[in-house]
């Protein structure tokens, strides 16, 4: 039986805008119902977790899982400058609470791309005021909720803005996108997050880092701290200059935040495919792989790759905080059986890995792309909000019970006639 280490932590990921719906203070709320948008769709309810989370922990807890890791919404939180909400900071409370009760321990991300339409105004995560306005939010939001938490992770995918710039693949924002996003926002589209690559981008994202782990460090002085960080698996075309360009693309969107790690309590590894640098300078899918819903390359293998890269140049042990597919189940399963294949090998190699969160928990709205990708383990009718768990999340909810790749015995999940599971049983 290939094992993982005891305590290893099962888990999957969401964020707060993609599933709770209505979050209508939010800078992304505003873009979306911009006339043009760069969004397929508006967000809407989304799939209603605000209101249906209880049922959803105790899915995941059903399944075998043993951690959820979630997002709490700066935007709810602090819908106006200076105004901090308790009605929306209990409401987190109440979420944590229920993880815990539920045998779920709790990991909450501190900014997961969205922030509140009033940072939006003023330049977002291209003004210089961002990292002091992120980090006293996380002081309150620490101080509410942190000693609760058994994971914190300050900024999601830190370095996604400069990813998107260094790879090109920010949307063609043409005079109406741009007027569009002023009228509904105020401020144009490179105050949200993932479009805010601009020039200093590195030096302001660090700045917001430091300021919020030591926020959420002085609420909960022993609660493990990292920042996640986008990593693919990278190569780059047999061509000299192809090994060049790839070189300048690993110091922009690399290693300025491997360098802000280092230190913190572990780096959140979150990756989906390979990345292949050819000699012009551009980047993409080598020639004849196989694609997903996304687009990206069907590569398992890149998990495992990202994860041994992150632990060499940081030093620190490693959570993988997202890892997922978007596509049919049978190619779920698959890609998720490759993907951990690939992290128990890395761990018998020495690499430290404390854990895989799985992304996502559920359907749901998948930013520009809107309702169309499906990354989810847990499939949802949003007419309805019924929840259907899908095959793939009883096999990883299988793993997770036995904490190895084989199960014992040909255990497997239970489901009802809903599709909903009833707990771990025996023999099929």
């Amino acid at each position: 039986m290939r094992a993982f280490p005891p305590g290893f932590v099962w888990g999957a990921a969401t964020a707060a805008h993609q599933v709770e719906g209505a979050n209508t203070a939010s800078d992304c709320w505003a873009l979306e119902h911009a006339s043009p948008s760069v969004f397929a769709e508006p967000s809407g309810d989304a799939i209603d977790q605000f209101h249906r989370y209880g049922d959803d922990l105790a899915l995941l807890a059903a399944l075998g899982l043993n951690s959820y890791r979630f997002s709490i919404e700066w935007a709810r939180i602090e819908p106006e400058e200076g105004f901090f909400s308790q009605a929306a900071l209990d409401h987190y409370k109440r979420l944590i609470d229920a993880c815990w009760a539920r045998g779920l321990a709790p990991c909450a991300t501190f900014h997961h791309f969205t922030s509140p339409r009033w940072m939006a105004k003023q330049g977002g995560w291209t003004s210089p005021k961002i990292a002091d306005a992120f980090g006293r939010f996380c002081e309150i939001a620490a101080d509410e909720l942190a000693e609760d938490l058994a994971f914190a992770c300050t900024i999601n995918e830190i370095n996604i803005p400069a990813f998107v710039r260094a790879s090109r693949m920010a949307p063609d924002f043409s005079d109406a996108h741009r007027k569009a996003a002023m009228d509904a926002l105020g401020a144009p589209p490179e105050s949200f997050y993932m479009f805010a690559g601009t020039d200093g981008y590195a030096e302001r994202a660090v700045a917001a880092h430091r300021r919020a782990r030591d926020a959420i460090k002085a609420a909960a002085p022993n609660l493990p701290v990292g920042m996640t960080i986008s990593i693919q698996e990278e190569e780059a075309e047999d061509h000299d200059d192809a090994r060049t360009a790839l070189a300048q693309r690993r110091a922009a969107i690399y290693d300025p935040f491997y360098e802000a790690a280092k230190g913190d309590d572990f780096v959140g590894v979150q990756t989906y495919t390979r990345m292949m640098t050819f000699r012009d300078g551009r980047t993409g899918r080598p020639k004849g792989a196989e694609k997903t819903a996304m687009g990206y390359e069907f590569r398992p293998q890149a998990l495992a790759a990202a994860c041994r890269d992150a632990a060499h140049a940081t030093g620190c042990p490693v959570l993988v905080t997202e890892s997922g597919y978007a596509g049919e189940d049978g190619r779920r399963c698959t890609f998720i059986q490759g993907a951990l294949d690939g992290v128990h090998a890395a761990i018998a190699d020495g690499v430290d890995i404390r854990g895989y969160y799985y992304w996502s928990a559920f359907d749901n709205f998948e930013w520009m792309s809107g309702y169309g990708p499906r990354f989810g383990m847990i499939g949802v009718d949003r007419r309805s909000q019924k929840r259907l768990v899908k095959p793939s999340a009883a096999m990883l909810g299988a793993i997770a019970h036995a904490n190895a790749l084989e199960v014992e015995d040909g255990e497997t999940v239970v489901m009802d006639e809903t599709g909903a599971p009833l707990g771990l049983g025996g023999r099929r």
